[in-house]
Protein backbone atom coordinates (compact mmCIF):
# COMPACT_ATOMS: atom_id res chain seq x y z
CA UNK A 1 0.00 0.00 0.00
CA UNK A 2 1.63 3.23 -1.18
CA UNK A 3 1.65 5.89 1.54
CA UNK A 4 1.50 8.75 -0.96
CA UNK A 5 -1.75 7.27 -2.29
CA UNK A 6 -3.16 6.57 1.18
CA UNK A 7 -2.57 10.16 2.25
CA UNK A 8 -4.89 11.28 -0.55
CA UNK A 9 -7.72 9.64 1.39
CA UNK A 10 -7.72 12.40 3.99
CA UNK A 11 -6.59 13.21 7.51
CA UNK A 12 -8.50 10.32 9.08
CA UNK A 13 -9.45 6.84 7.92
CA UNK A 14 -12.49 6.86 10.24
CA UNK A 15 -15.01 7.58 7.44
CA UNK A 16 -13.90 4.42 5.63
CA UNK A 17 -14.91 2.34 8.66
CA UNK A 18 -18.51 3.42 8.00
CA UNK A 19 -20.36 0.55 6.25
CA UNK A 20 -22.40 3.00 4.18
CA UNK A 21 -19.34 4.80 2.87
CA UNK A 22 -17.62 1.51 2.10
CA UNK A 23 -20.70 0.33 0.18
CA UNK A 24 -20.75 3.57 -1.85
CA UNK A 25 -17.05 3.28 -2.65
CA UNK A 26 -17.42 -0.38 -3.60
CA UNK A 27 -20.08 0.50 -6.18
CA UNK A 28 -17.97 3.32 -7.62
CA UNK A 29 -15.01 0.94 -7.88
CA UNK A 30 -17.10 -1.60 -9.80
CA UNK A 31 -18.74 0.93 -12.11
CA UNK A 32 -17.33 1.33 -15.61
CA UNK A 33 -18.89 4.79 -15.96
CA UNK A 34 -19.95 7.56 -13.54
CA UNK A 35 -23.03 6.93 -11.39
CA UNK A 36 -25.72 9.29 -10.13
CA UNK A 37 -26.62 9.36 -6.44
CA UNK A 38 -29.85 7.55 -7.30
CA UNK A 39 -27.97 4.77 -9.09
CA UNK A 40 -25.52 4.42 -6.21
CA UNK A 41 -28.41 4.17 -3.73
CA UNK A 42 -30.18 1.52 -5.82
CA UNK A 43 -27.04 -0.61 -6.19
CA UNK A 44 -25.59 -0.22 -2.69
CA UNK A 45 -28.77 -0.13 -0.61
CA UNK A 46 -27.45 2.97 1.18
CA UNK A 47 -30.14 5.54 1.95
CA UNK A 48 -28.14 8.69 2.76
CA UNK A 49 -25.92 8.60 -0.33
CA UNK A 50 -25.62 12.38 -0.65
CA UNK A 51 -24.35 12.61 2.93
CA UNK A 52 -21.81 9.84 2.30
CA UNK A 53 -20.57 11.53 -0.87
CA UNK A 54 -20.18 14.86 0.93
CA UNK A 55 -17.72 13.20 3.32
CA UNK A 56 -15.58 11.90 0.47
CA UNK A 57 -14.45 15.22 -0.98
CA UNK A 58 -11.17 14.74 -2.82
CA UNK A 59 -11.76 11.01 -3.18
CA UNK A 60 -14.98 11.17 -5.20
CA UNK A 61 -15.24 13.73 -8.00
CA UNK A 62 -18.22 15.19 -9.84
CA UNK A 63 -18.11 13.66 -13.32
CA UNK A 64 -21.02 15.50 -14.91
CA UNK A 65 -24.56 16.85 -14.63
CA UNK A 66 -27.67 15.72 -16.47
CA UNK A 67 -31.23 17.02 -16.52
CA UNK A 68 -34.40 14.99 -16.61
CA UNK A 69 -37.92 14.69 -15.24
CA UNK A 70 -39.61 12.76 -12.45
CA UNK A 71 -43.23 11.98 -11.65
CA UNK A 72 -43.34 12.34 -7.87
CA UNK A 73 -46.58 10.38 -7.63
CA UNK A 74 -44.99 7.23 -9.06
CA UNK A 75 -41.24 7.87 -8.80
CA UNK A 76 -40.77 7.21 -12.52
CA UNK A 77 -37.95 8.96 -14.35
CA UNK A 78 -38.36 7.13 -17.68
CA UNK A 79 -41.56 7.21 -19.70
CA UNK A 80 -43.28 5.89 -22.80
CA UNK A 81 -45.44 8.37 -24.73
CA UNK A 82 -49.07 7.41 -25.36
CA UNK A 83 -51.06 9.10 -28.17
CA UNK A 84 -54.83 8.63 -28.30
CA UNK A 85 -57.87 9.88 -30.19
CA UNK A 86 -59.56 12.85 -28.45
CA UNK A 87 -62.96 11.54 -29.60
CA UNK A 88 -62.95 7.82 -28.78
CA UNK A 89 -59.66 7.25 -26.91
CA UNK A 90 -58.31 4.74 -29.43
CA UNK A 91 -54.54 4.54 -29.93
CA UNK A 92 -54.98 3.26 -33.51
CA UNK A 93 -53.95 6.50 -35.22
CA UNK A 94 -52.33 7.54 -38.46
CA UNK A 95 -50.40 10.75 -38.99
CA UNK A 96 -49.97 12.61 -42.26
CA UNK A 97 -48.13 15.76 -43.17
CA UNK A 98 -50.16 18.74 -44.42
CA UNK A 99 -48.58 20.67 -47.29
CA UNK A 100 -49.45 23.69 -49.41
CA UNK A 101 -48.84 23.89 -53.16
CA UNK A 102 -47.28 27.33 -53.46
CA UNK A 103 -48.27 27.53 -57.13
CA UNK A 104 -52.06 27.51 -56.62
CA UNK A 105 -52.45 27.64 -52.84
CA UNK A 106 -54.05 24.19 -52.45
CA UNK A 107 -53.65 22.68 -48.95
CA UNK A 108 -53.99 18.96 -48.38
CA UNK A 109 -52.36 15.81 -47.14
CA UNK A 110 -49.09 14.87 -48.78
CA UNK A 111 -50.61 11.54 -49.82
CA UNK A 112 -53.23 13.46 -51.83
CA UNK A 113 -50.44 14.78 -54.08
CA UNK A 114 -49.16 11.31 -54.99
CA UNK A 115 -50.43 10.14 -58.40
CA UNK A 116 -50.96 6.51 -59.37
CA UNK A 117 -47.67 6.46 -61.29
CA UNK A 118 -45.81 7.56 -58.13
CA UNK A 119 -45.19 11.13 -59.24
CA UNK A 120 -46.34 14.18 -57.27
CA UNK A 121 -49.12 16.31 -58.80
CA UNK A 122 -51.37 18.96 -57.31
CA UNK A 123 -54.92 17.57 -56.86
CA UNK A 124 -56.38 20.99 -57.73
CA UNK A 125 -54.38 22.30 -60.70
CA UNK A 126 -52.78 19.05 -61.85
CA UNK A 127 -49.32 20.61 -62.12
CA UNK A 128 -46.29 18.47 -61.32
CA UNK A 129 -44.85 19.49 -57.96
CA UNK A 130 -41.49 19.01 -56.30
CA UNK A 131 -39.89 19.83 -52.98
CA UNK A 132 -39.47 23.60 -53.48
CA UNK A 133 -43.10 24.03 -54.60
CA UNK A 134 -44.51 22.27 -51.52
CA UNK A 135 -44.55 24.00 -48.13
CA UNK A 136 -45.10 21.97 -44.96
CA UNK A 137 -47.71 23.54 -42.70
CA UNK A 138 -48.10 20.84 -40.03
CA UNK A 139 -49.52 17.38 -39.41
CA UNK A 140 -52.96 15.84 -39.37
CA UNK A 141 -54.15 12.76 -37.51
CA UNK A 142 -56.86 10.27 -38.38
CA UNK A 143 -58.33 7.71 -35.99
CA UNK A 144 -58.83 4.27 -37.52
CA UNK A 145 -61.37 3.52 -34.80
CA UNK A 146 -63.91 6.31 -35.29
CA UNK A 147 -62.50 7.81 -38.55
CA UNK A 148 -62.35 11.28 -37.01
CA UNK A 149 -59.54 13.60 -38.08
CA UNK A 150 -57.87 16.15 -35.82
CA UNK A 151 -54.72 18.29 -35.65
CA UNK A 152 -53.50 17.07 -32.28
CA UNK A 153 -54.02 13.81 -30.34
CA UNK A 154 -54.25 13.48 -26.59
CA UNK A 155 -50.78 12.97 -25.11
CA UNK A 156 -50.08 11.07 -21.90
CA UNK A 157 -47.08 9.25 -20.45
CA UNK A 158 -46.67 5.72 -19.09
CA UNK A 159 -44.07 5.26 -16.36
CA UNK A 160 -41.49 2.73 -17.54
CA UNK A 161 -41.13 1.25 -14.05
CA UNK A 162 -44.60 1.66 -12.53
CA UNK A 163 -46.70 1.20 -15.66
CA UNK A 164 -48.95 4.00 -14.41
CA UNK A 165 -50.32 6.72 -16.66
CA UNK A 166 -48.94 10.19 -15.92
CA UNK A 167 -49.96 13.49 -17.44
CA UNK A 168 -47.26 15.95 -18.55
CA UNK A 169 -48.50 18.38 -15.89
CA UNK A 170 -47.36 15.93 -13.18
CA UNK A 171 -43.73 15.99 -14.29
CA UNK A 172 -41.08 17.92 -12.38
CA UNK A 173 -37.63 18.86 -13.69
CA UNK A 174 -34.68 17.28 -11.88
CA UNK A 175 -30.94 17.77 -12.04
CA UNK A 176 -28.78 14.71 -11.46
CA UNK A 177 -25.07 14.87 -10.70
CA UNK A 178 -22.93 11.88 -11.60
CA UNK A 179 -19.92 10.81 -9.54
CA UNK A 180 -16.75 8.82 -10.07
CA UNK A 181 -13.73 7.91 -7.98
CA UNK A 182 -10.71 10.11 -8.39
CA UNK A 183 -8.18 8.21 -10.50
CA UNK A 184 -5.44 9.12 -8.03
CA UNK A 185 -7.38 7.82 -5.02
CA UNK A 186 -8.85 4.66 -6.57
CA UNK A 187 -5.85 2.33 -5.94
CA UNK A 188 -5.65 3.28 -2.25
CA UNK A 189 -9.43 2.96 -1.83
CA UNK A 190 -9.35 -0.53 -3.34
CA UNK A 191 -6.52 -1.67 -1.04
CA UNK A 192 -8.04 -0.08 2.07
CA UNK A 193 -11.45 -1.67 1.49
CA UNK A 194 -9.73 -5.01 0.98
CA UNK A 195 -7.78 -4.60 4.23
CA UNK A 196 -10.90 -3.67 6.21
CA UNK A 197 -12.69 -6.67 4.75
CA UNK A 198 -9.87 -8.99 5.84
CA UNK A 199 -9.84 -7.50 9.35
CA UNK A 200 -13.58 -8.10 9.59
CA UNK A 201 -13.07 -11.65 8.36
CA UNK A 202 -10.49 -12.32 11.09
CA UNK A 203 -12.82 -11.01 13.79
CA UNK A 204 -15.75 -13.04 12.47
CA UNK A 205 -13.65 -16.21 12.27
CA UNK A 206 -12.92 -15.89 15.98
CA UNK A 207 -16.60 -15.54 16.82
CA UNK A 208 -16.83 -11.77 17.13
CA UNK A 209 -19.68 -9.63 15.83
CA UNK A 210 -18.35 -6.42 14.31
CA UNK A 211 -19.77 -2.95 15.00
CA UNK A 212 -18.25 -0.29 12.78
CA UNK A 213 -17.35 3.21 14.00
CA UNK A 214 -17.77 2.38 17.68
CA UNK A 215 -17.94 5.35 20.09
CA UNK A 216 -16.76 5.27 23.69
CA UNK A 217 -16.11 7.87 26.38
CA UNK A 218 -12.61 7.44 27.80
CA UNK A 219 -11.41 7.89 31.36
CA UNK A 220 -10.72 11.56 30.59
CA UNK A 221 -14.38 12.16 29.70
CA UNK A 222 -13.55 12.64 26.01
CA UNK A 223 -15.77 10.83 23.49
CA UNK A 224 -13.63 8.72 21.14
CA UNK A 225 -14.48 6.90 17.93
CA UNK A 226 -12.86 3.60 16.95
CA UNK A 227 -12.90 1.84 13.62
CA UNK A 228 -14.35 -1.40 15.01
CA UNK A 229 -16.02 -2.69 18.13
CA UNK A 230 -15.83 -6.48 18.49
CA UNK A 231 -18.36 -8.37 20.62
CA UNK A 232 -18.05 -12.05 21.42
CA UNK A 233 -17.86 -14.50 24.27
CA UNK A 234 -19.23 -11.96 26.71
CA UNK A 235 -16.45 -9.47 26.02
CA UNK A 236 -15.89 -6.39 23.89
CA UNK A 237 -12.65 -5.26 22.25
CA UNK A 238 -12.04 -2.00 20.39
CA UNK A 239 -9.89 -1.93 17.26
CA UNK A 240 -8.42 1.16 15.63
CA UNK A 241 -6.31 1.57 12.52
CA UNK A 242 -3.61 4.03 11.46
CA UNK A 243 -2.15 3.60 7.97
CA UNK A 244 0.69 5.86 6.84
CA UNK A 245 -0.01 8.33 9.64
CA UNK A 246 2.39 11.14 10.45
CA UNK A 247 3.73 11.34 14.05
CA UNK A 248 1.00 13.75 15.30
CA UNK A 249 -1.73 11.45 13.97
CA UNK A 250 -0.10 8.37 15.49
CA UNK A 251 0.29 10.21 18.81
CA UNK A 252 -3.41 11.13 18.85
CA UNK A 253 -4.36 7.51 18.18
CA UNK A 254 -2.03 6.17 20.89
CA UNK A 255 -3.37 8.68 23.42
CA UNK A 256 -6.93 7.74 22.48
CA UNK A 257 -6.13 4.04 22.92
CA UNK A 258 -4.61 4.64 26.37
CA UNK A 259 -7.59 6.77 27.46
CA UNK A 260 -10.21 4.26 26.27
CA UNK A 261 -8.38 1.20 27.58
CA UNK A 262 -9.44 2.13 31.11
CA UNK A 263 -12.96 1.20 29.97
CA UNK A 264 -12.43 -1.54 27.36
CA UNK A 265 -9.48 -3.42 25.83
CA UNK A 266 -8.05 -1.68 22.77
CA UNK A 267 -6.00 -3.00 19.86
CA UNK A 268 -4.32 -0.26 17.83
CA UNK A 269 -2.96 -1.42 14.46
CA UNK A 270 -0.30 0.82 12.90
CA UNK A 271 1.50 0.46 9.57
CA UNK A 272 4.16 1.03 8.50
CA UNK A 273 6.61 0.94 11.41
CA UNK A 274 6.83 4.06 13.56
CA UNK A 275 10.23 5.69 13.13
CA UNK A 276 9.84 8.53 15.63
CA UNK A 277 11.96 7.55 18.65
CA UNK A 278 9.85 9.41 21.22
CA UNK A 279 6.68 7.79 19.92
CA UNK A 280 8.24 4.35 20.08
CA UNK A 281 9.18 4.91 23.71
CA UNK A 282 5.63 6.03 24.51
CA UNK A 283 4.10 3.06 22.71
CA UNK A 284 6.21 0.58 24.64
CA UNK A 285 5.98 2.39 27.97
CA UNK A 286 4.99 0.38 31.05
CA UNK A 287 1.72 1.92 32.24
CA UNK A 288 -0.05 0.09 35.03
CA UNK A 289 -3.64 -0.95 34.44
CA UNK A 290 -3.82 -0.25 30.71
CA UNK A 291 -5.36 -2.83 28.44
CA UNK A 292 -4.07 -1.31 25.21
CA UNK A 293 -2.14 -3.40 22.74
CA UNK A 294 -0.31 -1.35 20.12
CA UNK A 295 0.83 -3.41 17.16
CA UNK A 296 2.97 -2.10 14.33
CA UNK A 297 4.01 -3.68 11.07
CA UNK A 298 6.12 -2.65 8.13
CA UNK A 299 3.50 -4.10 5.78
CA UNK A 300 -0.23 -3.30 6.16
CA UNK A 301 -1.09 -6.68 4.66
CA UNK A 302 0.31 -8.32 7.83
CA UNK A 303 -2.21 -6.54 10.08
CA UNK A 304 -5.03 -9.13 9.79
CA UNK A 305 -2.71 -11.91 10.99
CA UNK A 306 -1.44 -9.71 13.82
CA UNK A 307 -5.02 -8.89 14.83
CA UNK A 308 -5.83 -12.59 14.95
CA UNK A 309 -2.84 -13.23 17.21
CA UNK A 310 -3.82 -10.37 19.53
CA UNK A 311 -7.38 -11.65 19.82
CA UNK A 312 -6.10 -15.14 20.56
CA UNK A 313 -3.76 -13.85 23.29
CA UNK A 314 -6.52 -11.83 24.96
CA UNK A 315 -6.19 -9.09 27.58
CA UNK A 316 -5.89 -8.87 31.34
CA UNK A 317 -9.08 -8.31 33.28
CA UNK A 318 -9.43 -4.85 34.85
CA UNK A 319 -8.40 -6.18 38.26
CA UNK A 320 -5.45 -8.06 36.82
CA UNK A 321 -4.37 -4.90 35.02
CA UNK A 322 -4.40 -2.89 38.23
CA UNK A 323 -2.32 -5.51 40.01
CA UNK A 324 0.17 -5.87 37.17
CA UNK A 325 3.24 -3.72 37.47
CA UNK A 326 4.77 -2.31 34.37
CA UNK A 327 2.23 -3.82 31.96
CA UNK A 328 3.56 -3.15 28.45
CA UNK A 329 1.22 -1.43 26.03
CA UNK A 330 2.45 -3.42 23.06
CA UNK A 331 5.42 -4.10 20.85
CA UNK A 332 7.18 -1.46 18.86
CA UNK A 333 8.35 -3.82 16.15
CA UNK A 334 5.83 -5.64 14.05
CA UNK A 335 3.87 -7.84 16.47
CA UNK A 336 2.59 -8.40 19.98
CA UNK A 337 5.21 -9.91 22.35
CA UNK A 338 4.90 -13.69 22.46
CA UNK A 339 5.20 -16.05 25.37
CA UNK A 340 8.68 -15.89 26.85
CA UNK A 341 9.40 -12.50 25.29
CA UNK A 342 10.00 -9.24 27.12
CA UNK A 343 6.75 -7.44 27.85
CA UNK A 344 4.43 -10.44 27.47
CA UNK A 345 1.77 -10.82 30.17
CA UNK A 346 -0.17 -14.10 30.20
CA UNK A 347 -3.54 -13.07 31.68
CA UNK A 348 -6.65 -15.16 31.11
CA UNK A 349 -8.06 -14.40 27.66
CA UNK A 350 -11.38 -12.63 27.51
CA UNK A 351 -11.67 -12.83 23.72
CA UNK A 352 -14.06 -15.18 21.98
CA UNK A 353 -12.66 -18.62 21.31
Amino acid sequence: MDCAEVQRLGESLAPYCDPGIRAVLAELLKAKSPLTARQIAERSGVGAVEEALSRLSGVVRVAGTSYGTVARSTGDTRFYVKLSCPFCGSQDLEREELVEHTGCGYVGRLSDFRAKDGSLRCPRCGSPVDGPSLRSIGFWYECNGCRQTFPRPNISLIGADSGSEVSPEQLEPVKEVSYALSEEAAPAVRELLGLLGRLEGVASSRGYAVSWRFRLTGKSGVLHEFCMGLDGGGSRVLVDLVICGDPPRVLRSVTKAFDASAELPVILLIAPEVEDAALRVLMSAAITGLRARIITSGDPSDLPALLERALADGFPSPSAGREAQGHQAGPSRGRAPGRGELGYKPPPAIGAA
